[in-house]
């Protein structure tokens, strides 16, 4: 008997059927860790066993595979083989087979009807060449809470975007950051940047200086919880002296790296969480398929990447027991480069040519840029003038993001002709509250209030389909439920100041 879905999955998986019936046959679902994705995966590959089709299921690393065959066990589906040299539960026979990528490309390709693919944003060149060449009348599903990939839609056809970090937030699925920027933090101007990203050397000359070097430790010493802590490095060597400094503080700390064997990876996990240790100093072995109790994750990597950027702390927003929030130390300046990780999102696939001089989303709008408070350090979602840590009042200078507009701060905004929307785009923003009110299990009838506080008008001429919403939708529906909860909180002090009185 499988576990039953949530609402937010079980619309995942409606939303790919209906991408099947369009004829799709290159379909990525993205959602962020904590989104369930092996359950996701488990209704799918039951749906299809139920038609009569077998199902591969590729994973990224060797290390994930019998983790992947245990869940799926736990779940209820019990005829599976493993493709790996000599392993005991190898069955080319099972209707569900599981591999690692690695495996596959030494591999003939097995006879299925289903391909699932996970962190499918990797794009495999030797894979690629199988879906394209004897897999490419096979329905091939991606997942990924990060498929921005350069080119990625030039194969993919279809992105269903299951949830957002936000929302997983909102729904007590993942837990918000409490996001520091040190005093001391890579300078990027002084990074060489190499075919869209910096260079290992110029990123490792400068995390390694002294001034960062031991500003990591005091700044963790200062504001983190003192346990269970990721650091994130450029290479091993800089890994290895960022722990050292640590260790010379008197603060045990663990290591791992590619070279370090899965059970030797195991034994470390468990000394930090049983506090022997109070972290893990890492080279790319701790950003993807790892789902450890973290606290605190130290970012010592600069990237100009929006898929590292939001990957590494996703480790560290999964709910634990006693966790109220991440506390993220971003010495490598990414959020302030790149924006609040948790508010990366593109609602489509990229198209640029892979091999252009051009970026992922190339001209596109990014996220506004947050602000730093210089009292705690804090980094400030943009639009917000008090600091929520300290209660410092943040001055308004500059160009600022505030409730969807640009505003320069000192000057008087131009005032804007009024959009007149189509009745197409109206039932676009409809479908989009539709979406956010069964999907937040809201009281019925709370999307026609939304879209009447935003047109004036009823939706009494459009239909009741919900839709995933666009950013737009996104950002008004947000910006709503602020101005509800304010309004609560004014009328509840109202309501005590008139208690006290009488």
């Amino acid at each position: 008997m499988l576990r039953p879905l949530r609402p937010l999955q079980a619309l995942a998986i409606d939303n790919l059927r209906q991408a099947i019936r369009e004829r799709h046959r290159r379909i990525i679902i993205q959602a962020p860790t904590g989104f369930g994705k092996t359950i996701t995966f488990t209704h799918i590959i039951q749906g299809a066993l139920n038609k009569g089709n077998r199902a591969l299921v590729c994973v990224p690393s060797i290390s994930l595979v019998e983790q992947t065959y245990r869940s799926f066990q736990a779940d209820g589906i019990r005829d599976i083989g493993i493709m790996q040299a000599n392993h005991p539960l190898t069955d080319p026979l099972a209707s569900v087979q599981i591999a690692s990528i690695q495996t596959l490309l030494k591999r003939n390709l097995p006879d299925i009807d289903l391909i699932i693919i996970d962190e499918v944003h990797r794009e495999w060149d030797g894979f690629n060449e199988s879906l394209d060449g004897p897999w490419k009348d096979k329905i091939a599903i991606g997942m990924t809470a990060t498929p921005w990939s350069k080119g990625l839609g030039l194969r993919w056809t279809k992105l269903i975007v299951a949830a957002t970090i936000p929302q997983l937030i909102s729904h007590g699925l993942l837990t918000p950051t409490v996001l520091y920027v040190p005093d001391e933090s890579a300078d990027r101007s002084a990074l060489v940047v190499k075919q869209g990203e910096f260079t290992d050397a110029s990123a490792a000359r400068e995390m390694s200086q002294r001034r960062i070097v031991g500003n990591v430790v005091d700044t963790w010493k200062a504001y983190s919880t003192g346990e269970k802590t990721f650091m994130y490095c450029v290479n091993r060597d800089h890994a290895k002296a960022q722990r050292e400094a640590f260790e010379d503080a008197g603060i045990p700390f663990g290591y791992i790296d590619a070279h370090v064997s899965v059970e030797n990876r195991r034994r470390e996990f468990e000394k930090m969480q049983y506090g022997d240790i109070a972290g893990i100093s890492s080279v790319g072995c701790l950003i993807e398929g790892v789902d450890e109790d973290v606290r605190n994750i130290i970012m010592g990597q600069p990237t100009r990447s929006e898929i590292k950027h939001v990957q590494g702390p996703g480790r560290g927003i999964r709910t634990a027991p006693g966790k109220e929030h991440l506390r993220l130390f971003d010495h490598a300046g990414n959020n302030l480069a790149l924006g609040l990780f948790w508010e990366i999102y593109h609602d489509h696939l990229d198209t640029h040519d892979p091999t252009s001089r051009e970026s992922a989303y190339e001209g596109e709008k990014r996220p506004p840029k947050p602000k730093k408070c210089p009292i705690c350090k804090v980094l400030i979602e943009p639009g917000q003038l008090i600091c929520l840590r300290c209660g410092n009042a943040i001055r308004a200078t500059g160009v600022e993001h505030t409730d969807g507009d640009l505003i320069v701060y000192g000057t008087q905004p131009k005032k804007k002709a009024k959009r007149e929307y189509s009745m197409a785009e109206k039932q676009e923003w409809f479908s989009g509250l539709l979406y956010l009110e069964i999907e937040g299990d809201r009281k019925s009838g709370s999307a026609a209030n939304r879209y009447r506080a935003k047109f004036g008008v009823w939706p009494n001429q459009l239909q009741k389909i919900p839709q995933r919403p666009t950013v737009e939708v996104e950002a008004f529906d947000r910006l709503e439920t602020r101005k509800y909860v304010e309004s609560k909180r004014k009328q509840s002090r109202a309501n005590q100041a008139a208690s006290l009185q009488s």
